[in-house]
């Protein structure tokens, strides 16, 4: 029988391939799962804000917003073991829509997900600051 090569991890199957485990897969310092099958990338709860070359702000934060009843997911989490996903835009206009667990905060991205994201982080990088959220942030920084 094969060991597990990280004893603190159990054994994650694959939400959307029946019978399949995810692999441990290292992106830069943060391990993450990947199913081998699908291609698919859990992420435990933090992980996409290591993984998405941070930003300021919280990337899982704002994924989070405005969760619609209708939007639950057919699949569910590889974490809990039962619980139901929702489905959730990365961020409000963009095509990008991720699993999301309630219970632990992990989210199931598919194939090519992961890249979109981060593809959209850099550009959100090099759009110009208006001046009045310059004005904010310098505002919101004085020792009131």
């Amino acid at each position: 029988m094969p060991e597990n090569n990280s004893p603190k991890t159990p054994s994650l199957a694959c939400p959307k391939c029946q019978g399949r485990f995810l692999n441990e897969r290292k992106i830069g310092a943060t391990t993450v799962h990947e199913c081998p099958c699908c291609s698919g990338i859990w992420l435990d709860k933090g992980e996409l804000n290591e993984i998405a070359h941070p930003a300021e702000g919280d990337l899982e934060y704002c994924s989070r917003e405005n969760i619609e009843e209708d939007r639950i997911s057919e699949f569910l989490c590889p974490a809990c073991k039962g619980s139901k996903m929702v489905k959730v835009n990365f961020v409000s206009y963009s095509d990008i829509i991720m699993d999301y667990c309630e219970k632990c905060g992990g989210l199931w991205l598919d194939r090519g997900e992961l890249d979109a994201i981060i593809a959209e982080v850099e550009k959100l990088k090099h759009v110009p600051e208006s001046w009045d959220h310059k004005i904010m942030v310098f505002l919101s920084k004085l020792p009131f």
